[in-house]
């Protein structure tokens, strides 16, 4: 189960490209402007708050790697919902984790799992990088930027830019320097299942156009250099609102 909530913050951040905003100001201005126009190359519908992403892969845990099907649903700033099917010892197990923006749920199958302090944590800490990662390309005065510089992503020629909030978590993006795609998010990370920092890293491999935006088609993700999962993104839905009923837990 805790992998289950480790793989779902590790995956979701992706699928915020869908409803990001403005852009954002200083020095990192003009590779987020261009990161702006890459994403949107038709321009901007700042409605749309929502996304519904369907997408399938491989999770590799304790030496096992594990095919999974997966919807994962973000409404801005902070909601999500993930549902995973996935087959472990020839059983298949289905696994619904929700953070409404105050508090989680998850059910496996027909059962509901205790939501510990650990587990809470976590997915707060995954709808605060949704968050940020919104804050970077809206007109944020709360996100500090700075541009790391040059770097190889996958081979390619990549600039990096740090965003922060004071107090908290920062990140860095790697946009391709020729498309100003985002290619790599990367960030400390606590791993939930033996507690040490970790430092992750988000790739997106390969995009795909959808109602005039550029988003994820290929991710990897990777801890401390070693394969946690790759996923290809089989749909993408661009919504104005998702409904609250989406993110309530069954009674």
């Amino acid at each position: 189960m805790r992998r289950s909530v480790q793989f779902l913050t590790a995956l979701s951040a992706f699928f915020v490209f869908a409803i990001i905003g403005q852009a954002g100001d200083g020095d990192a201005a003009a590779i987020i402007n261009k990161a702006i126009k890459a994403h949107f190359p038709k321009g901007l519908d700042t409605k749309n708050q929502g996304s519904r992403t369907k997408a399938k892969g491989t999770l590799h845990i304790q030496g096992f790697d594990l095919e999974f099907t997966q919807e994962i649903s973000v409404q801005a700033p902070a909601k999500f919902k993930e549902v995973m099917e996935l087959t472990v010892m020839d059983k298949k197990t289905t696994v619904t984790t929700v953070f409404n923006g105050k508090e989680g749920w998850i059910r496996a199958d027909d059962k509901d799992v205790k939501v510990t302090d650990e587990i809470l944590n976590e997915l707060k800490e995954a709808a605060y990088l949704i968050n940020l990662m919104q804050g970077v390309f809206l007109k944020d005065k709360s996100v500090k930027f700075s541009v790391v510089g040059e770097v190889q992503v996958k081979g390619k020629p990549a600039v990096g830019v740090t965003a922060s909030r004071e107090g908290k978590k920062d990140i860095n993006l790697f946009f391709d320097k020729k498309t100003g795609l985002i290619a790599k998010v990367e960030s400390r990370r606590r791993d939930i299942m033996s507690g040490q920092e970790v430092t992750e890293e988000r790739f997106i491999t390969e995009y795909q156009e959808n109602a005039g935006h550029m988003v994820a088609k290929k991710v990897e993700v990777q801890r401390d250099g070693k394969a946690l999962l790759e996923a290809e993104v089989l749909e993408v839905q661009i919504l104005e609102k998702l409904d609250d009923g989406e993110f309530a837990q069954p009674k």
